[in-house]
């Protein structure tokens, strides 16, 4: 009996992997599909309508072929030189990513004013109203009643400002910078605990140098890159855990995942991807300790949040709201609006303020009211339900720039911005195509890399652990489909991808060598027994 249960855990774990290979595999190629041949942008200071465009399958061809002859050169090197000459190599090449990224993040974020506003105003301002004592944006239909979630990152804000003081977004700023670093040798660690070749591990710095949208969201005072940093730290930790069995891996593990979830809630999507990777591992493996440290991020997730909405409480004296329901943010998702397939349109305000006055339980029936008419017309009429999916989901994974110049508008020269003429300024003007040029052929490289890596190196027996990320892409893809599309919201997944990419670029690499060592082994085969007939 116990061991028909082995073998049903067994098959349940291949399974798993099984899905995570052909789904993930499916959502690239068409991903790596769609970059090759066409691409989005939104131009910055405009409105947030997304342009496609043809894209240029001659460029996106010759970026292929010269990142394969990077990858060969790349083996040649891991081939040839000896192992001290490749452990500093790789030391040297790590160093000069790390400056590389700090460097850039500092001349950005330095270059001009970078004044937040929309959301990032709400939480820094909020953050520095609340250590003043006033707490009304904590009132009935003001932004925390609205979003709620919210108050995870602002307390986050509120802890870094009243070290640095209150109104300065600037200390987030520069926090960001070195988040960003700590991204980059975290997604390194990953890698280096996924395979030890030289190749793939320069492949990755390569990669990250041309990570620009990571420098232009330096200045973004939101919880996107503290979320990456926290994500990767996590997954660090799963590899680390499986490598050396300590109790403090899982302890870090715990800690990060609760982090992740505080500053941005769509780590959700990075919880429920581990969750199942977990579950997976332990059933297998029969390891309590994993599956309960994964009880306690949740846990700690759930009571963070808690936590947070019960100190606001009690210092403001305002009772805590729920927000609006998230159904009215779904059937927002399924709106078109002059061409915007699913963004945002101001839908849950209006209904909220006008339609329904405040009543959130009405709110709640006329959204599952107005998704249900919208789902009968994609049912009505099948090319039109076509059209918006397919457009909805490239305007947001098909923007190279994943709006990282859109939202980080300058500010006038007058007021801090960059001086009329210089790069930064140029950035939003003349340079901008430039720009979107080489994040374009980037992503299009990425994406390759990632099919490569769902085709390659997951296998029914491989490590679940390692694909955690890779699930959590997965289950992105799939949430953009429902949720409100943004762009931004993608950013995250894009760089998760980029130690995943490396790794499927040296698999690529090495069974391309296998075979081309095969051909040229059977071509001289058949000489000699050409010889052989001759003589």
């Amino acid at each position: 009996m116990e061991q028909n249960g082995r073998k049903a855990v067994r098959y349940l774990y291949f399974a798993g992997n099984l899905v995570v290979r052909v789904v993930g595999s499916a959502i690239f190629l068409l991903l790596a599909w769609y970059s090759f041949w066409y691409t989005q942008y939104m131009l910055p200071g405009g409105r947030e309508l997304p342009v496609d465009v043809r894209d240029s399958g001659s460029r996106n061809l010759m970026g292929l072929a010269v990142a394969a002859g990077i990858m060969a050169g790349l083996l040649l090197v891991e081939k040839y030189m000896d192992s001290r000459r490749q452990a500093v190599l790789r030391r040297w090449a790590l160093a000069a990513t790390l400056l590389w990224i700090a460097g850039a993040g500092i001349w950005w974020l330095s270059s001009s004013a970078h004044v937040p506003v929309g959301d990032q105003a709400f939480i820094y301002g909020g953050a520095s109203y609340f250590i003043e004592g006033d707490y009304g944006f904590l009132d009935t239909g003001a932004y925390f009643a609205m979003h709620p979630y919210q108050l995870g990152l602002t307390a986050f804000c509120e802890l870094l400002f009243r070290v640095a003081g209150a109104y300065n977004y600037r200390a987030f700023q520069i926090l960001n910078i070195i988040l960003a670093v700590g991204s980059v040798y975290l997604g390194y660690r990953v890698l280096a605990e996924m395979t030890r070749s030289t190749a793939a591990l320069l492949a990755y710095d390569i990669l990250m140098i041309g990570c620009l949208p990571l420098i232009f969201y330096t200045p973004w005072v939101y919880g996107d890159i503290p979320s990456i940093f926290f994500a990767l730290l996590a997954e660090w930790m799963l590899l680390r855990y499986l490598a050396e069995h300590r109790k403090r891996h899982l302890a870090i593990l715990a800690l990060s995942l609760a982090l992740a979830m505080l500053v941005r809630k769509n780590s959700l999507i990075l919880l429920v991807a581990a969750g199942l990777t977990v579950l997976l591992h332990a059933l297998l493996h029969r390891d309590r300790r994993i599956l309960i440290t994964f009880l306690l991020a949740l846990a700690l997730s759930y009571g963070s949040y808690e936590a947070i909405y019960k100190m606001y409480e009690i210092r403001s004296g305002i009772e805590h709201d729920d927000g609006l329901p998230i159904i009215a943010w779904v059937t927002m998702g399924m709106m078109e609006n002059y061409g915007r397939y699913g963004w945002y349109n101001d839908y849950p305000k209006e209904l909220y303020f006008r339609v329904v006055e405040g009543d959130k339980r009405a709110m709640a029936k006329y959204a599952e009211q107005d998704l249900e008419e919208r789902l009968r017309a994609f049912g009505d009429d099948r090319e039109y339900a076509e059209l918006f999916f397919k457009q909805k989901l490239l305007s947001q994974w098909n923007e190279p720039l994943y709006q990282a110049l859109y939202f980080n508008a300058e500010s006038p020269e007058a007021e801090g911005g960059p001086a009329r003429g210089s790069l930064a300024a140029g950035l939003h003007g003349e340079h901008y195509f430039k720009a979107l040029a080489v994040c374009d052929r980037w992503q299009m490289i990425v994406y390759a890399g990632m099919l490569c890596y769902f085709l390659l190196a997951v296998r029914k027996d491989s490590n679940i652990l390692q694909h955690t990320l890779a699930v959590t892409m997965i289950g992105g893809f799939l949430f953009s489909i429902i949720y409100e599309a943004k762009a931004r919201y993608i950013f995250p997944y894009y760089v998760f991808m980029f130690p995943y990419a490396a790794m499927g670029f040296r698999l690529a690499a090495g069974y391309g060598a296998v075979l081309v060592r095969r051909c040229l082994k059977g071509r001289r085969a058949a000489g000699t027994r050409k010889d052989r007939k001759a003589r």
